[in-house]
């Protein structure tokens, strides 16, 4: 090769770095994950009080102590896979025990990525304990056994395994329990050959995973084994056989058979009784995370001595959960003063009332809405009241637990789930949630106002648990599809009086799923439901008249039962309805009128409509042509993940068509449009490089 071939060679390879790391940039700015300057940090140095490339540094702004923790980002699959982990990590860090998450920066002069977390000031539990011990009563022992279970049952109820707990990778801050669980979320099989690294000191590992290594995965049970060594751990203050004279081979055959540390005198019985059933032998035999918080909040240690008593109260996991709040509040002054950082308050009569308005919302939403609508629009009625989606979730997932509450928005719960709204999409879970919306039962006495909107609460919320349970069936997302099963769920729904479910067994019909397809008795069941007053039914009979699904097509029919279902509130008919002006369907052409029903549908987040709007200003039709606006509709429409209209802001972007010419942003739009099968996007990408080249 000769030199300026090299050299061209490696100024491509080096434009092309940068470019991919704009891209990168730009893509966590998109994501809401705030991205920081490696200027911005002073004093950088490396530590080793975890594995992996670990920095302790020095945020100038606040002059607070932070931790840099390397992430190598290889291609777009890892960069997802991160997105994704800092969209779990955020999901859970709301929880006052697990270690904040600030955001992200770059390496100066390299293409490492690090994520910014909180630095714990008092070292790893280990540490803590060697430190503090002489001085710690058995009150803050019990302190300090309680945060570490009540920080496990936060993850084990979001469905997450921590699967190495130890005490050098519980962290302590000010006193406090911090439990770093960035990563968490892909534990893998790990053969033996990599047991003192991979998989945490021996002392902590389950027996029954030690004794069966490739034939069983880690779960719940071996979380509480680990929970177990720890708790004797703050009872001794010395890790778990530390003079154990054996080899690490020697060690692990030993627990297996059985060999656990010796009880510490002075230990409180309940206490002992605790980790002792934590760490039986057999998994089904050990308590689960809410029983042991709940036997860890039973014991009373006197002042006098170590006597030991139960509290005659009924116990309540809530209010261990909410003291959360309490603790984030106190602490706000201590965080680190960053970019986009939420903070969160106690649970307020406010934040109750929003979520109540909210479900009022969904509800109305099922049942005038079609489905594809109902994320949009609860994300953007999140958006207008600005709030914060991860903290309204925490919030209703925290009723659950209050067994005198019954105000369950369980459905609501399911619905966060499947669509990733403050949480990561999690199916499994949205399966649970709607599951549970299906078998709650209420037992309300009287006919007082309040019982009378629990009653409708409990309906409500029973019904959509019911259809979206089906429609979970159907698309086989976080349960196998089984078509039949969703039909039958429908139709049972159906039959105790439901419009709304009566309209998807309409729906059913019309595509076989589940039963023989019949387009006949699809819109003859469309029909029913809207004449009972469906809304969204009066929107698929003016579709089954606009096709000639099940009845003759007739377009004057189509274009009333739109208007029809559109003057109701619907507001893909409203979509509909500017068609059918502007096409001339059924109604004689008027583009003024098409404008105002694209604009009417828009505003309310279709993404068809908002197409269609953008065209018209584009092109001048039904309104002045007016490039600017053109270009908001299409990102409005983009961002609502339309593919039509990412590829059309990232054409924007790329002739500067309505805005500034962005070539970074073209790319990242076109890119989006091509992975969601646009074959103009993969085209004008194809263009763009080869002018680059």
């Amino acid at each position: 090769m000769s030199q300026d071939k090299q050299n061209e060679h490696e100024d491509t390879k080096e434009w092309e770095t940068w470019m991919d790391n704009l891209i990168i940039e730009d893509t966590f700015q998109k994501e809401n994950i705030p991205f920081y300057q490696y200027s911005e940090f002073e004093n950088v140095k490396l530590i080793k009080l975890i594995s992996g490339n670990i920095y302790k540094a020095i945020f100038k702004i606040s002059q607070k102590t932070i931790i840099l923790k390397c992430v190598y980002l290889n291609d777009k699959f890892t960069l997802d896979n991160l997105i994704n982990e800092i969209k779990r990590y955020q999901k859970l860090e709301i929880h006052g025990g697990i270690l904040k998450f600030y955001g992200v920066t770059k390496q100066e002069n390299t293409n490492n990525y690090m994520i910014i977390l909180k630095y714990s000031n008092n070292g790893s539990l280990r540490q803590y304990l060697k430190t503090n011990f002489q001085k710690m009563d058995w009150n803050t022992k019990l302190n300090l056994a309680k945060q570490i279970a009540n920080v496990l049952w936060y993850l084990h109820f979001n469905e997450i395994i921590h699967g190495k707990l130890n005490s050098e990778n519980i962290l302590v801050h000010n006193g406090n329990i911090k439990l770093n669980v960035f990563g968490l979320t892909k534990i893998i099989p790990e053969s033996l050959r990599f047991l003192k690294n991979t998989l945490g000191p021996i002392p902590y590992i389950d027996p029954q995973y030690l004794e069966i290594f490739n034939t069983i995965g880690k779960n719940k049970s071996s979380d509480i084994f680990s929970l177990g060594i720890i708790l004797w751990e703050i009872s001794s203050g010395n890790p778990p056989f530390e003079v154990e004279p054996s080899s690490n081979m020697d060690l692990l055959n030993n627990i297996v058979k059985g060999k656990r540390e010796m009880n510490i005198l002075g230990t409180p019985p309940k206490y002992k009784e605790i980790y002792t059933d934590c760490w039986k032998h057999n998994g089904n035999s050990r308590p689960n995370i809410y029983q042991v918080v709940k036997n860890l909040s039973e014991i009373i240690i006197s002042d006098e001595s170590v006597e030991i008593e139960t509290q005659s109260q009924p116990y309540n996991v809530t209010d261990e959960v909410i003291s959360v709040k309490l603790e984030i509040s106190n602490k706000q002054n201590e965080e680190l003063e960053v970019k986009s950082d939420p903070s969160f308050v106690d649970v307020s009569d406010e934040v109750n009332i929003f979520i109540k308005d909210l479900f009022e919302f969904f509800v109305n939403s099922v049942e005038n809405q079609v489905l594809e609508m109902h994320s949009i629009m609860v994300k953007n009625y999140i958006r207008e009241y600005n709030k914060n989606p991860v903290e309204i979730l925490y919030e209703m997932i925290s009723h659950q637990f209050q067994s005198h509450s019954h105000y369950r928005f369980t459905s609501l719960i399911g619905f966060f789930y499947k669509h990733g709204i403050g949480t990561i999409v999690d199916n499994k879970m949205a399966f649970k949630f709607f599951s549970l919306a299906t078998n709650e039962i209420i037992d309300v006495k009287n006919n007082s106002p309040n019982s009378l909107f629990v009653r409708k609460l409990h309906k409500n919320n029973s019904e959509i648990g019911f259809i979206y349970l089906a429609n979970m069936y159907l698309e086989g997302l976080g349960v196998k599809q089984n078509w039949k099963e969703s039909f039958q769920i429908y139709s049972k729904v159906a039959d105790e009086g439901s419009i709304r479910a009566l309209e998807f067994v309409a729906t059913c019909y019309g595509n076989g799923y589940g039963v023989k397809k019949n387009k006949k008795n699809a819109f003859i069941l469309f029909l029913k439901s809207a004449e009972e007053g469906c809304i969204v039914a009066q929107f698929n009979v003016g579709y089954c008249y606009r096709r000639g699904m099940g009845t003759a097509m007739d377009e004057s029919e189509a274009f009333r039962w739109y208007m029809k279902s559109a003057l109701s509130g619907n507001i893909s008919a409203m979509s509909n309805a500017g068609n059918c002006y502007f096409n001339g369907f059924g109604v004689s052409k008027d583009f003024k009128e098409a404008f105002k029903w694209f604009l009417k549908a828009a505003e309310k987040e279709n993404y068809k409509a908002q197409i269609n709007l953008a065209y018209c200003y584009k092109s001048g039709i039904g309104i002045e042509e007016d490039n600017v606006k053109a270009f908001e509709w299409y990102k409005k429409a983009a961002e609502n993940e339309d593919i039509i209209g990412q590829y059309n802001i990232g054409k924007c972007f790329y002739e500067g068509y309505g805005t500034g010419k962005d070539i970074v942003k073209a790319i990242y739009w076109l890119n989006k449009a091509k992975e969601n099968g646009n074959m103009d996007a993969n085209k004008l990408l194809e263009e763009i490089i080869n002018k680059m080249v």
